[in-house]
């Protein structure tokens, strides 16, 4: 029933029935409305002049809508003939509900026999907002007015895309090759966005709001589809945590080692200020795990300043406290720090490129060199280009609905324009051979090297302050799947957390290796959000509208299967470290 129209026509009044719970109603063009003894007394009585029966009281607004049933009881009373909805009836059959209906609606009585105490028009009679109790109404659902600019929407996308993926992205045109990793960044790029298009136009296959594609895939798939979808979700989600955590675990290795040699005025032996963590004189892979094992004979600095034994359980009493915060409001004001963070490396990236030169043969950028490792660019772009879980929640807010596609596409051209940048003059300019860039491009810069500095402490704070809002979403999602509930109690959320830590600090000891990390979690979520689900949903809307084409059929099975031969792609490469 909207609340808000006027009755202006068929109007009759029927005669009250009971002199403390008296009550009116209007038959019309919309059925059946009540009117108090007050609502009567504004149409009948006052001065001809300031009260005229032509003329209705202004409509006030009503903020929540009454409970069905005791609505139905203010209108008709005991009216047995009155039809109930299917939750009156579900109170009806409750008997603490009902006894506490009655009771409310007394009160309710109560308040409408005051307000027969009063003139018209008087509004000291009026009930509180604070009298009645809230399970006396039921709010209307609806949708937030969309506000937010075309801008704003693109900032968003871009800035939601870019993440720990753009450190590595040198690393992945290395195990690709120069112009075919170029190939593969927009190719990748483009199959992405073209799957989150098949996500946001998926809202119109429901007649009901859609506020998540998981709700969509529940309608097609049951069930299983949702739990498919709200699992590799998840596993997204802690693939970035897993990468955050061996990232802070460096910044804050290499920040601390900073901090003790200028402190006891010790000067590196690093002359060329480039490093090859990847060189052959490195057996372990890792040129921080054996700077740690070198220092480790050293002063007790180093014997407990260790980048894989100690540093990450250190990260554990800084982080671990803030995770179990109830509200994640404090961390998002720092949000505006993950895209100065990206400024500053692209800043950083410029102004070594110009002090490198570039260092690469003319042959190489007009060749197309396929390197056989190329699936560990492609994995990694799989969750570079991850959008699909968020991408109607981001969207929704869009002031001008008819620009969804545009502001989709031109974020995702930033995003690939962003990822070519870094990995393009990074590898052009890097003064090494190419195999000696490592999957985190900052560890092919010393620990005394400024502008390495400042990025990694940069780095650091924000990925503290992003590193909760992760594990809240996760949290969230989890939690309200198993328990119906965002906090069921703190027993919960802190396990959760515990175990959570747990593998992140196993992950940062046994396995630092974040381009790993990223093309195995990458190609896995992508996998089902990016190459499964959405073409499924499409193809199975377009057959039940009887509009789906054998070319169709091909097309999107096709894509199925690049997402599949991606997933196990990385388990047949050894790429390097």
């Amino acid at each position: 029933m909207d609340q808000h129209r006027d009755v202006s026509e068929n109007v009759d009044v029927a005669e009250p029935q009971d002199p403390v719970s008296e009550s009116y109603s209007i038959s019309g063009s919309m059925g059946v409305v009540g009117l108090t003894p007050t609502d009567s007394r504004l149409r009948n009585t006052g001065s001809p002049s300031s009260y005229p029966r032509s003329t209705k009281r202004p409509s006030i607004a009503r903020r929540p809508l009454l409970h069905p049933m005791i609505y139905n009881r203010s209108i008709n009373g005991n009216d047995s003939n009155a039809e109930p909805c299917e939750s009156c009836q579900s109170a009806q059959n409750h008997p603490v509900l009902l006894d506490e209906n009655l009771t409310h609606s007394g009160m309710f009585f109560r308040q409408k026999l005051y307000s027969r105490l009063v003139e018209p028009g008087d509004s000291r009679m009026i009930i509180p907002d604070h009298v009645l109790p809230s399970s006396m109404f039921s709010i209307l659902p609806a949708e937030a007015e969309a506000s937010q600019s075309s801008i704003v929407t693109i900032f968003a996308i871009w800035n939601t895309m870019m993440g720990t993926s753009l450190l590595s992205m040198p690393w992945g045109i290395g195990q690709s090759g120069f112009m075919f990793g170029i190939i593969l960044i927009v190719l990748t790029g483009l199959l992405a966005f073209y799957t989150a298009y098949r996500v946001l136009d998926s809202k119109r296959y429901l007649e009901t709001p859609v506020f998540e594609f998981s709700e969509v895939v529940k309608y097609y798939f049951g069930a299983i589809g949702e739990w498919a979808a709200l699992i590799f979700g998840l596993l997204a989600f802690l693939g970035g945590m897993l990468v955050y955590w061996v990232l802070m675990t460096n910044f804050l290795y290499t920040t601390g080692v900073f901090a003790h040699d200028k402190i006891h005025h010790i000067s590196s032996d690093n002359v060329s200020k480039v490093l090859c963590p990847n060189g052959a004189h490195m057996k372990n892979g890792s040129y921080l795990e054996a700077l740690s094992e070198q220092n480790s004979t050293g002063d007790s600095f180093n014997k407990y300043w260790n980048v894989t034994k100690t540093a990450p359980l250190y990260l554990v009493v800084i982080v671990f406290p803030l995770m179990n915060f109830k509200s994640p409001t404090f961390f998002t004001k720092f949000n505006c720090l993950g895209t100065a963070s990206v400024l500053y490396l692209w800043v950083m990236i410029v102004v070594k490129a110009v002090q490198w030169g570039i260092n690469m043969d003319p042959a190489v950028v007009g060749s197309l060199d396929v390197k056989m490792t190329f699936p560990a660019l492609t994995g990694m772009l799989s969750l570079a280009f991850f959008l699909h879980n968020a991408v109607i929640t981001i969207l929704r807010n869009n002031k001008h609905q008819e620009n969804n596609v545009r502001d989709l596409s031109i974020g995702y051209l930033l995003v690939m324009v962003t990822y070519m940048f870094v990995g393009i003059l990074f590898f052009a300019s890097f003064p090494l051979p190419k195999d000696c860039i490592s999957s985190n491009l900052l560890n092919n810069l010393p620990s005394d090297d400024l502008l390495a500095v400042v990025a990694r402490a940069f780095l650091l704070f924000q990925m503290i302050t992003v590193f909760p809002l992760l594990a809240y979403i996760l949290r969230v999602q989890f939690l309200h799947a198993l328990f119906g509930c965002i906090w069921p109690g703190f027993l919960h959320v802190l396990v959760l957390n515990v175990f959570l830590v747990a593998v992140c600090v196993l992950v940062a000891v046994f396995y630092p290796h974040i381009g790993d990390i990223i093309r195995y979690s990458g190609s896995l979520c992508g996998l089902v959000y990016i190459f499964i689900l959405p073409v499924s949903v499409y193809m199975m809307a377009t057959y039940r509208e009887g509009s789906l084409k054998p070319i169709s059929i091909v097309v999107h099975s096709l894509i199925i299967c690049v997402g599949v031969a991606n997933f196990i792609a990385q388990f047949l490469i050894t790429p390097s470290k």
